[in-house]
């Protein structure tokens, strides 16, 4: 199990190291930071802040989302389309 949860971090890292997407972003416009600050679908929130990337929030707060589906499709399209060059 630890073996499998190691593995899964590597994994993660690798991914969004090479990935053009990154792994994780900020959502939200500051100030109004309830503006944008949902997830996107396959995304899930891992931390949120009131200032977050940037500026301070004056109302609702950021969110931190990652989203490993997106980052592992963007490095499979880089790679597919370096193969078509």
């Amino acid at each position: 199990m630890l073996f499998n949860t190691y593995f899964f971090c590597l994994f993660l890292l690798i991914i969004s190291s090479i990935s053009s997407d990154g792994l994780c972003k900020w959502y939200g416009i500051a100030p109004f930071c309830f503006l944008g600050n949902s997830c996107p679908d396959g995304c899930f929130k891992t931390a949120e802040s009131n200032k977050g990337d940037g500026m301070t929030c004056w109302f609702s707060q950021k969110n931190y989302c990652c989203c490993p589906k997106r980052a592992l499709d963007s490095l499979l399209n880089s790679i597919l389309s370096d193969d078509k060059k």
